[in-house]
Parts: C-alpha cells; structure tokens; sequence
C-alpha cells in the first residue's frame, strides 16, 4: 500500500511524522555538527591528487580550512555532505552488488520501465547496504563510463527515492544524500515524500490538490543554508509537476504559496526540469512548432526561470549551435536567460569531450554579454556538479579570447567562493591544480 493509497486510516498519521521529521530536520547542523567542512573536504580530495608531487600541500590546506560552514545567501544544484569525499572516490565500496551493466541494462528499457527498473536495483541493495555506498558506486562507475556520466541524473534519482522509501523522513533522507550527479538523490526523495510510493510505478496518485498546498508550504524547512535548502525547494517543483498531472499552470500556482521570491524560483525550476524529462514524454506540456514554448504563454514572473532551460527543448527541435543563439536573440528580455541555458546544456559535453569543443560554442555569442552568459551556463553547472573547479578551470583555459579566459576563471572563483563558501586560498590551489596555470589563477581570485 503507497505512503497516499487506498488505506486513508493511515494518512494523517503519515503525515504527521513525516511532517515532524521536516522539523526535526532543522536541527540537522546542531545534531550532526558536520565533521567536515567544504574546504577539508576539498582539502582531502586535492590532496590525495597532489601527495606525490608536493607532500606538503594537504597540511597546508588543512591549515587554510575554516573550521565550520558558513550559511551562503547564493544556491546550487548541488551541495552539502560529504560530497567531495564522495565523488572523487576511485574504488567501489567492499562488496558492490550494483554492476555497471545492471544499470546500462536499465537504460535500455522503455521511458515507463526506466524508473522502476533503477527503482527496484536500489530498493534490494538498500536492504542491506547505505545511501552512501550506492552514490560511491554511481561516482565510481561515472568517472569511467562517459554514457552513465551523461545520464545519472535519473539515477540518483532512484536512490533518493529509495533512501525515503527506508528512512521515511525528508530529515534522514536528506541526511544520507550527497550532491553526486547533479543533487539527484535529494530530488528523488522529495518526488517520494510527495508522491508517496506511487513515484514511479504509475499507480493513481491519491492527494488531493489541499493537501499538496498545505505540504508545499511546510516541505522545506526555512533556517536551513540557502544551497542545502535549494535541492528540497527544487525536487519539491519535481514532484508537484508530477501529483498534479504535470498541469504546468497549476504546479507553478502551488509553488507561488511559497513565501519568497527566491523559494518560488527555486520550485518553479524543478517544474519547468520535470516538464522536460518527465517519466512519460506523452506528459511534458511542449509544442512540436513553437521554439519558446511553454515559456511564450506563462507569466512574466515565470518567464526567467523557464528560459534558463529552454534551449533543452530548442535542441531537441533540431537547432544547432548557431540556430540557438539565433533562436534566443528572438526572447527579447529574456535573450541572455535562454544563452545562459545554451551553455547549461553544454555542461556534459564539457565533462565527456574536449572542452575546446564547448568553448568554440559559447564564442558564437555575438556580443561580450552573450557569451559570458553561455560561459556562466557552463561553468556553473560544472561546479554544481561537482562542487569544485576540476572542470569549469580548464575550461576556461580553452576559451581562444584573454577576456573569454579571465571572465570565466573569475566567474568561476567567484561562484566558488559565494556559493560553496570556499577560501580564496583553496580556489587558488584547486585552480593551479587543474590547469597548472599559476598566473591566471592569481587573476582570477584577485578581487575575491
């Protein structure tokens, strides 16, 4: 019987404790007084990297750490624990039961069968093993398989869904994720904590449009840091796109009860993703002829949001390169949003191929502003990705103009800094460690 099925005796109960877990949840610093910070964490990772060169260098970024996180007013699509550690881990947990083929053979099956088939590979493994070991084993398998590395997002999706499934609060689900493939595992535990256990075997979905109003509001606990906070706010558009029969209108209206701007931004992205890459494509509200639908019809305050993922749709369309930035220049206010979802898109690309193959992209911008928007599309998702600078830095060597190169390195240290709370000294190291370019890095944390 799903969290929200037939059996309404149980319902408000549910509720109840999963609603006290939400509050709980904040007091998960205070409880878990986080044993690592993102510098060390960093610190460890880029340590292990550099050991046998500079024997020296883990000391002294451990010397330059801060000794607890700061709560950032900037957002990611991919923070908190222990990710660092997590993500450049190069071997698999004693004991893997997840092959890399089970999950390929997933990947196969039809856009209906995908779900549940991850579903089903993590629900066994979760039995006996923790959240932890099955993203150490996505990590893993994604640094060596460029196809996984392209597509994990749905899986970690699973994950999240299957650490709710056994947790059954958003406070401990959340607990268990990390911030592997894009933040997958915390949106996925939404989509479970809203849509009960009907997430992805297509059964009827049972709340009512009262009780996902009154949920939405009271979901995402508000004294948590702005980048943690980010992750609920967005696998709650997810899984409100989802309950509401991906009526767009009505999801972006649920998410309006939010109380602030940035809340409401943060939800209204997880929808407009949802509606992009739902279970079942027959469901995304899309237009076969209209490049800048559904972002043309909706209301000048969901207008930005939706731009910022817009040219996933356009490409799908059969634009190229050229034909997006031609095809954004038409948004009108909105021009720079929509290249900034050009490079967005581009982010895998720049992880899987030669990043001059991106850079050559983003220069089709006509104007300084438009390929910075492209730059920061790319870079910013890059660093979301991994909560570091080990492919937005390079990147932004393979830029063939100064100004593209020091823009992007500086747009890079600064998101960095703003919004994983890094140390100008440990940008300056993670820079020179991935692009050996000591000069360039000292420019680009110049103003920081």
């Amino acid at each position: 019987m799903g969290l929200f099925g037939k059996n309404h005796l149980t319902i408000a109960v549910i509720i109840a404790l999963a609603l006290a877990g939400l509050l709980l949840f904040g007091f998960f610093q205070t409880k878990h007084k986080y044993q690592e910070t993102p510098d060390t964490r960093l610190a460890t990772a880029l340590s292990k990297e550099t050991e046998a060169e500079n024997p020296a260098f883990s000391s002294e970024m451990e010397t330059n750490a801060p000794s607890q996180q700061s709560a950032s007013a900037s957002f990611s699509d991919s923070p908190p624990l222990q990710a660092a550690s997590r993500t450049t881990t190069k071997t698999l947990p004693p004991a893997a039961t997840i092959s890399l083929e089970d999950i390929k053979a997933c990947m196969k099956k039809s856009v209906q069968q995908i779900g549940p088939c991850y579903d089903a590979l993590f629900h066994v493994f979760l039995k006996t093993r923790t959240t932890a070991d099955a993203l150490k084993i996505v990590a893993h398998y994604e640094e060596t398989d460029a196809q996984l590395r392209y597509a994990c997002h749905p899986v970690v999706h699973a994950i999240g869904r299957e650490t709710f499934a056994k947790t059954r609060t958003v406070h401990d689900s959340f607990a268990a994720c990390d911030q592997t493939c894009h933040s997958g595992c915390y949106h996925g535990a939404m989509e479970r904590f809203i849509r009960g256990d009907q997430a992805e075997n297509g059964g009827a979905k049972h709340i009512t449009e009262k009780e996902l109003a009154s949920k939405t509001v009271t979901a995402c606990p508000a004294n948590q840091p702005s980048r943690f906070r980010f992750q609920c706010l967005h696998g709650l558009g997810h899984a409100l796109l989802f309950s509401l029969e991906y009526n767009l209108t009505k999801t972006l209206q649920t998410c309006d009860k939010l109380g602030t701007a940035w809340d409401r931004s943060s939800c209204w992205g997880g929808a407009f993703m949802e509606n992009l890459f739902p279970a079942d494509p027959a469901n995304s509200d899309i237009s076969a002829t209209d490049y800048h639908y559904p972002c043309s019809k909706l209301g000048e305050q969901y207008k930005t949001d939706c731009y910022v993922m817009q040219t996933t749709r356009m490409s799908a369309m059969g634009l190229d390169a050229a034909g997006l930035f031609d095809e954004c220049r038409k948004a009108g206010a909105y021009a720079l949003a929509c290249i900034q979802s050009i490079g967005r898109d581009l982010s895998n690309d720049a992880r899987i191929k030669d990043p001059r193959l991106t850079a050559e992209k983003c220069e089709l911008g006509q104007t300084d502003a438009e390929r910075q928007s492209c730059i920061r599309g790319v870079i910013y998702a890059l660093m979301d990705n991994t909560w570091d600078g080990r492919y937005a830095f390079p990147l932004c060597q393979s830029f063939s103009s100064n100004a593209d190169r020091a823009y992007c390195a500086g747009a890079s240290a600064r998101y960095l800094q703003t919004t994983y709370d890094k140390t100008k000294e440990i940008i300056l190291k993670d820079c020179v460690l991935r692009t050996k370019d000591q000069t360039a890095c000292e420019e680009a944390v110049k103003e920081l």
